[in-house]
Formats: C-alpha cells, structure tokens, sequence
C-alpha cells in the first residue's frame, strides 16, 4: 500500500503513532470548543492529529523503499499497547505559548521503547535523531495569538463549560498495533497523507 506522490522526487515524512476515528473526533470537539475563545494562528485539522516517533525530513524516493524494509523490521519484533488521552499542555512561554498540546497516558514505556527503535532502525540510513527528550504528545495549536496573556487556568474552564460530569479526560482507551509514515502535504487539508502503515505481527 503505497500513496506516494509520482510527481515528487522528495518526500517530507516522518514516522507516528494514529489515533482511532473514535479520539480524532474528541479532539475535533474539543478544539472547536476552546478555539472560538482562544486565539492561537493555527489549529489542527482533526485529521491530522497523530503522536510523532520521529521527523524524518525531505526524504528522496529512491531512498524510500530502505526506509519502509527498517520499519517493517521493528514493526515485526513489535507488540501492542494501551494509551489514553492525557492532561492538555504547553510549549514555550506559559502566557504566551508556541505550541498547545493534548498529552497521553497509559503504557508509555512501551511507546518511548517504539520510538527508540525507529529511531535505531532509521540512523544507518542517514536519519538524524533529536538531541532533546522524547515527549509524546498531540499537536492542538500553535502560536497563541490571544490579547491577554494565556493561562491553562482558562482553557480548562472552557473546556468544562460544557461538561457537567466535570470530566475533562475521556475514558476512551486504544491499542497501539501499528504505526505509520505520513508525507506533509504542505498546502492540503488535511496536511498529512499516510504512505504505508506498519502493523504489529503481536497485538
């Protein structure tokens, strides 16, 4: 299963764990919900949330196949796990943040083990791994935009406004049994295309 572009000689990818229709549609909700209060310059198509593994970067296509054979190596050695959505967050300064984040929970040594093994599996073939902390995490907004200073205070009340169970967190768990590699569509939307999806051999 292949969804590469025939016209690019690069292609921009990087590897991530999908989420189920189920949580893209919370999170959809959820964003909608806080967006019309809190001015950030861009906000997530629900489409394209996804937990990174790792950005790969401008990747030509004749390197590709490579790549997909070190993938499939370590989704065959690889079994599955539960996650949970997590608290909401931020990146940058606290008033006026570059990036909103929704958090996971769950098994999370399993995924930091996944994301060390993509990571091993790609640097012979050139891939250069990031230097800080691996922090997995969704992508809600980014850049804060607001006219007053930005407190997560503020976006938790808006998002329990309309929650009279006081529930913030759904209760809605998913196995990872898979992970895949999208290519950046720079000006489509959704902005992610999934090229291949690496399935567990082990759920």
């Amino acid at each position: 299963m292949s969804h590469l572009d025939p016209e690019q000689e690069v292609e921009r990818l990087f590897v991530a764990v999908p989420l189920p229709d189920t949580l893209l549609e919370y999170l959809k909700n959820e964003s909608a919900r806080v967006s019309s209060r809190l001015k950030f310059a861009r906000w997530t198509h629900f489409k394209d949330f996804h937990i990174t593994l790792q950005f790969l970067g401008d990747t030509s296509r004749e390197n590709i196949p490579s790549l997909y054979e070190a993938l499939w190596k370590v989704a065959r050695s690889s079994k599955g796990f539960q996650l949970k959505l997590g608290e909401w967050g931020t990146f940058g300064l606290p008033d006026s943040p570059r990036v909103l984040w929704a958090g996971v929970s769950g098994e999370l040594e399993p995924l930091k083990e996944l994301q060390q093994r993509v990571v091993s599996a790609t640097l012979p073939l050139g891939y250069t791994p990031e230097m800080r902390t691996y922090n997995p995490h969704l992508t809600v907004a980014r850049k804060y935009r607001g006219e007053d200073p930005f407190t997560l205070e503020q976006l938790e009340n808006l998002r329990m406004d309309t929650k009279p169970s006081g529930q913030l967190l759904p209760d809605i768990g998913w196995t990872v049994d898979a992970f895949v590699v999208y290519a950046t569509r720079m000006h489509a939307i959704p902005m992610y295309e999934m090229t291949e999806k690496f399935t567990f051999f082990s759920t």
